[in-house]
């Protein structure tokens, strides 16, 4: 015969309490750290929500020049320092 085993769900109040990826909260954001303005770094998909804009449209304003990115891995990675210079037209 078989073992069974029976797994232990967790209560509610045992749930985590901490967030983290699972449950909406993602570490690589800059979310939760004080570091001002200047440091934040913003992926293509949190630029795009930053400028209400679609993803080709950002990723052309890149190749334009008209945005200073940089390339990291396959995603590029630009500060929102330098999407405020792009929304005020400087």
């Amino acid at each position: 015969m078989r073992n069974k085993r029976r797994l232990k769900h967790r209560r509610r109040d045992d749930r985590r309490k901490t967030p983290d990826r699972r449950n909406g909260y993602d570490r690589r954001t800059n979310a939760g750290r004080d570091t001002g303005d200047s440091n934040i770094i913003l992926n293509t998909q949190e630029a795009c929500l930053y400028l209400k804009i679609s993803r080709p449209t950002y990723l052309k304003y890149i190749a334009n020049g008209k945005i200073k990115a940089q390339k990291i891995g396959r995603g590029w990675r630009v500060f929102k320092e330098e999407l405020d210079r792009f929304v005020r037209g400087d």
